[in-house]
């Protein structure tokens, strides 16, 4: 009976998964301007991760090892780097964006809409 109601829940995430991943592909089939507006976030994303990478150190010192003692290879260690780069990056992007909305706009435009 277990194994009724464990393979009920993953045929209802399935489906969930794909109800939220056609959804927004039938709502923007008709208009090429959502498409471009989904896009150029996702595209920027992942410009930011890829530079991230790009400029990151892939050097492993002695004491970066792993569970089992051994050492992390290079391209793990360039990967590491550049995903607390990507981190970095957007944390700032964050802090600027409340920074913004919150005081920056409300000086300058006097809180008018």
């Amino acid at each position: 009976m277990v194994d009724f109601g464990l393979i009920l829940t993953y045929l209802l995430i399935s489906i969930t998964i794909l109800a939220c991943i056609a959804s927004p592909i039938i709502q923007i089939k008709n208009d090429m301007n959502k498409i471009k507006q989904m896009i150029t976030p996702v595209f920027f994303l992942s410009l930011i991760i890829i530079t991230s990478i790009l400029i990151s150190s892939d050097e492993v010192l002695p004491n970066y090892t792993d569970a089992n003692g051994q050492l992390i290879s290079s391209n793990l260690s360039k990967i590491v780097g550049g995903s607390l780069i990507t981190f970095y990056i957007l944390s700032f992007i964050t802090i600027c964006a409340i920074l913004y909305s919150e005081f920056l706009y409300k000086i300058f435009n006097n809180g008018k809409k």
